[in-house]
């Protein structure tokens, strides 16, 4: 029996972790372009919560009423010390895929209490459905994977 998972880190630190079973599980999907765009699929879909969160914190603390002064605007690199986050799936605790994609574009408070729960029956799903795949893509430029 075949154990699979995700996973999501911030900074090599384990977020989120959890395992499923896929039905009629296709092992040649390992070695085909589905795999990749699986694992981007489940990416944008943790950057649009993360974007969704981010719009509803800068939200909440946005005064229309304050005057905004030039000499308050605190310009800083963003990117000085990066945040990164990883996506991994995972089949018999071997990675098949692995995304990374940073974090510095959300608040810190955004990014350092991440919250996915809401979302963990989606990615499941998108795994799910590729991983039991029939029709795969497995050439790339006529080079076969």
């Amino acid at each position: 029996m075949k154990k699979f998972e995700f996973i999501l880190y911030i900074n090599g630190n384990i977020i989120c972790q959890r395992y499923f079973s896929v039905k009629n599980y296709n092992k040649k999907v390992i070695n085909s372009l589905d795999i990749y765009e699986c694992v981007t699929d489940c990416v944008s879909i943790i950057e649009k919560d993360l974007r969704t969160k981010t719009e509803d914190y800068l939200y909440k603390h946005y005064n229309p009423y304050q005057e905004q002064k030039q000499e308050d605007i605190q310009v800083v690199d963003i990117y000085e010390e990066e945040d990164v986050f990883d996506f991994e799936i995972r089949v018999d605790e071997r990675s098949i895929a692995k995304k990374r994609f940073s974090g510095n574009k959300y608040p810190q408070r955004v990014r350092y209490s991440v919250d996915i729960r809401r979302i963990i029956p989606t990615l499941i799903k998108e795994i799910q459905n590729t991983l039991s795949r029939e029709n795969l893509d497995v050439e790339y430029c006529g080079i076969e994977l």
